[in-house]
């Protein structure tokens, strides 16, 4: 099964609904900061420590980062660096049809829905 979904970016003021309660974008993700500050954090690294994943540092989501080192394929040696995790929103357009050109907003006098009924109304006076 194909994924219909296509992903947007939102700007800050864009509003969102989800049932009765519509938020926006911004509120969101200042919630979403708040609580990874705290909470989210620390459910986070217990869950990893469940999975046997130690990491130095009791908060996940620091604006600095966790300092590691990262050997990858190929490479010699290790390299220093830092590792941050972040949460971000997506919002997922559900319809598969997109308008992408300009032009297709345009309509043309013979495409109009009332070039008829205009032409009935000049003809009869």
């Amino acid at each position: 099964m194909e994924d219909t979904f296509k992903p947007i970016k939102c700007n800050e003021d864009d509003v969102v609904e989800f049932g009765d309660n519509t938020y926006k974008v911004s509120k969101i993700k200042f919630g979403l900061s708040q609580s990874s500050k705290s909470s989210l954090s620390y459910r986070l690294q217990q869950e990893l420590n469940n999975q046997r994943i130690q990491l130095p540092s009791d908060d996940l989501f620091s604006q600095q980062g966790i300092d590691c080192q990262i050997l990858t394929l190929g490479s010699q040696r290790w390299k220093k660096g830092k590792v941050k995790f972040n949460l971000s929103i997506e919002f997922y357009i559900e319809d598969d049809i997109e308008i992408t050109h300009t032009q297709d907003l345009d309509i043309t006098e013979s495409e109009s829905p009332l070039e008829d009924l205009r032409r009935m109304i000049n003809e009869g006076s």
